[in-house]
Order: structure tokens, then C-alpha cells, then sequence
């Protein structure tokens, strides 16, 4: 079938129509499209399946080298529309508060993008995920879309002993193998995108304001916007950190931490208020501390013995 039925010649049958369908209902609950459900489970049975994977040659080898098998590129994607809200920005007169409505589609994204990666690593009969590559387009507070695809590479455990459940990462190859040497064992994803919104008082709002004429050749910070960055960190760190905990982990690997701030105003009684949006994006991972030994095992120091024989006086 061409690609989204592209130059076809005749209409879709009824039972590709009932294809569709089924699809779509299985992504509107939160899963996958029957027909990769379908490869994936062939993978996990075949004696001797065919690999793909996102993985480099160095990536590859790593984890022959730390005991997992790779199995199969996996993927998990999410598009999500931003609602619209009328915020009624004209009636806020200062401080910061947290946004949680404009946070949500992002939140959404990633948890559906990793659990289509997690039930595609399953399907495929894996005991966990590495080479995790993301891809993101979406802008904060916009009535636009927020597009979420996440890849990685499904593998099988063959030096320790098998753990329930499937282990998940934002981690590279390279990385997974370094944990796994100091014993440390990956438990699960964590991530969340916090957003305050930052209104100006009156007395910044007229630094903002004054420009060059109005003494604005001094360099003067505007606090409540440093204060609103440090909240929105805050709000997603606590968030991450409850995860991690949730997942029986002792620590975490933090692989991405952003933030953005965006300028709006707006104009009442003839006086120009401004106030800012402010996101702080994180993601890493729960990971267990002295979880197992090492892994591979870290090799011996060498022992040179040199036998020079018996030494006889003449």
C-alpha cells in the first residue's frame, strides 16, 4: 500500500479500511499499530531474527561486551495539540505561578512516546532499552502541536540474572556500559517539563519600560525573572526525584536539562505590562547503586613470575 495512499489507482478495500481503524483505536489508547506489534513478537520468537538497530559499531559492540544482546530498533512517538485557554493575563498584577495547563502536552508526549518505546521493547521479548535518541518540536504556550519520537534499541540480558519488569533509559550505548561497570543497575525513565509564568510588578515593569531615555543605560536585573527560572527548576527536579524514588532507585542520571523564556505583553491604561513564560525541561534516569558487581568483571592485575634458576657460585 504507497504511503498514506499516495498515487493509488484505486480506493483502500474494506479490509484495509478496517486496518485503519483498528490502528487508530489502538493509538488512541495509548498503543501501537497491530502490524508492528506483529513483526516485534515474530522477532522475540525467531531462533535467529533479522537485527536492526540505531546502534554505532562502537555502541554495538559495548553491549556484546557488557552481556546484552541487541534485539531490534524500537521506536515510540506522540503528537499532541495544545488546548486553548484564556489566561486572562490583563487581571494578573505580579509574581509567579505555576503554569500546569501549559506544561501538560509536553508531560503527555514523553509518557506516551516512552511507553509506545516500552511496549515495542516487550513485544519483542526484551529485558530492557540503550542508544535512546529523542526528537522534539513543539513551543511552549502556543496553541500548536507538541511532537514527541523516541528510538532506542531493544536488548536481552545474558550476564545477570534476569529483573522483573523492563528496564528503561534515556541513555546512550556507551553510557549503559559505563553504569554497568561500577555495578550500578538502570531502573527506569524519569522526566517532566515545568512552566511558571512570570508577571512583573510595578517597579519592573517601569525598568522594562524606561528604555535608554529613562536611565536604562544601567544594568540592572530583573529578579522576579531569575527567581521564576529557579522555580520552574525546582518544580521539575521534585517531580523527577519522586520517580526516581518510585522506581526503588538511589540516584539518578540527569541526560537533559533545558529551559526557555518567552516575552509577552500587553497594554492596559495605556501602560505596556509585560510578563514571561518561563519551561524547564528535564529527563534522565533512575538508576540503583550497588544494584550487582560489575559487569563485565574488572580483569585482575597482572602477575609476572620470572624463574631465573638456581645461581651457583664458581
Amino acid at each position: 500500500m504507497p504511503l498514506f495512499g499516495r498515487n493509488r489507482t484505486a480506493p483502500p478495500s474494506e479490509e484495509e479500511r478496517r486496518s485503519a481503524e483498528v490502528d487508530l483505536e489502538r493509538i488512541r489508547q495509548g498503543g501501537i499499530p497491530l502490524g508492528a506489534e506483529e513483526r516485534l513478537k515474530r522477532i522475540a520468537t525467531a531462533s535467529t531474527p533479522f537485527f536492526t538497530s540505531d546502534l554505532s559499531a562502537k555502541e554495538y559492540a559495548l553491549a556484546h561486551a557488557s552481556g546484552l544482546e541487541p534485539l531490534a530498533q524500537i521506536m515510540g512517538s506522540s503528537v499532541v495539540q495544545h488546548g486553548w485557554s484564556n489566561y486572562g493575563w490583563s487581571s494578573y498584577y505580579g509574581g509567579i505561578r505555576e503554569m500546569s495547563s501549559f506544561a501538560e502536552p509536553w508531560n503527555l508526549a514523553r509518557r506516551r512516546a516512552f511507553d509506545r518505546l516500552r511496549q515495542e521493547a516487550q513485544f519483542a521479548g526484551a529485558d530492557g532499552v540503550i542508544g535512546i535518541e529523542i526528537e522534539t518540536r513543539g513551543t511552549i504556550g502556543e496553541a500548536n502541536t507538541v511532537e514527541y519520537v523516541v528510538f532506542g534499541t531493544a536488548v536481552r540480558e545474558s550476564a545477570l540474572p534476569a529483573s522483573p519488569g523492563l528496564r528503561m533509559c534515556a541513555l546512550s550505548g556507551q553510557d549503559v556500559d559505563k553504569l554497568r561497570r561500577i555495578g550500578a543497575e538502570v531502573r527506569d525513565v524519569i522526566g517532566h517539563t515545568s512552566v511558571v509564568c512570570v508577571a512583573l510588578d510595578l517597579g519592573s515593569n517601569y525598568i522594562m519600560n524606561s528604555g535608554w531615555w529613562g536611565g536604562g543605560r544601567a544594568n540592572i536585573e530583573i529578579v522576579q525573572i531569575t527567581e521564576g527560572v529557579y522555580a520552574a527548576r525546582h518544580l521539575a527536579i521534585e517531580e523527577v526525584r519522586r520517580q526516581a524514588s518510585a522506581a526503588g532507585a538511589n540516584d539518578m542520571v540527569i541526560s537533559t536539562l533545558e529551559h526557555s523564556i518567552h516575552h509577552h505583553e500587553y497594554e492596559r491604561n495605556n501602560v505596556t505590562h509585560h510578563f514571561f513564560i518561563v519551561s524547564m525541561h528535564v529527563l534522565g534516569t533512575a538508576i540503583r547503586l550497588g544494584a550487582h558487581d560489575p559487569v563485565p568483571a574488572p580483569l585482575k592485575v597482572p602477575v609476572m613470575s620470572i624463574n631465573l634458576g638456581s645461581q651457583e657460585s664458581h
